[in-house]
């Protein structure tokens, strides 16, 4: 009687399922984008409190920067979170593309809120309006350091490894 041997190989090609990679948000840039997430929505509601008479001629700038900002940062809190990014850096260039954004951000904020500050001063009812500033300038730091740990991860050198002495 002979027997027969029959081997089975299966191979798996690439996930292409959606995983959430849960150690995202204590990364780096995973803390930068809840980071800048919170302070757009805090500028937002800052400027959006204001009593409809308190309208000044810059608040439709402040408001494109923080809901832009506040939409763009969940986008790319939801792409980090599903890894999306990692899995398209051969399509679109990433890295480079969210060093751009946060320095021209960081640049929009400025604009924004220093226009605010500037009309502010001369209205009545202005306490959500310097508040709204003062958010805004911190966005202006935040988003500048985020800029410069993204010039360093698009050049190739560990953000984490820099902030740490050797």
């Amino acid at each position: 009687m002979a027997t027969v041997t029959t081997t089975t190989t299966t191979t798996s090609g690439p996930s292409l399922g959606i995983s959430i990679d849960r150690g995202y948000v204590n990364s780096l840039f995973g803390r930068f984008n809840i980071l800048t997430l919170a302070i757009n929505a805090i500028c937002f509601i800052c400027v959006a409190a204001q009593p409809w008479s308190t309208y000044i001629p810059p608040q439709g700038w402040f408001y494109f920067v923080c809901v832009t900002g506040f939409w763009s940062a969940l986008i790319e809190l939801f792409l980090g979170l599903c890894r999306i990014q990692d899995r398209m850096v051969r399509v679109v260039p990433w890295k480079l593309g969210l060093l751009i954004f946060c320095g021209l951000w960081s640049f929009f904020y400025l604009t924004a809120a220093s226009a605010v500050t500037h009309y502010a001063a001369n209205y009545e009812n202005r306490e959500g309006w310097y508040a709204g500033t003062v958010f805004g300038f911190i966005a202006t730091i935040i988003y500048g350091i985020a800029a410069y740990y993204r010039l360093l991860d698009w050049k190739g050198a560990s953000p984490v490894s820099v902030s740490q002495p050797a």
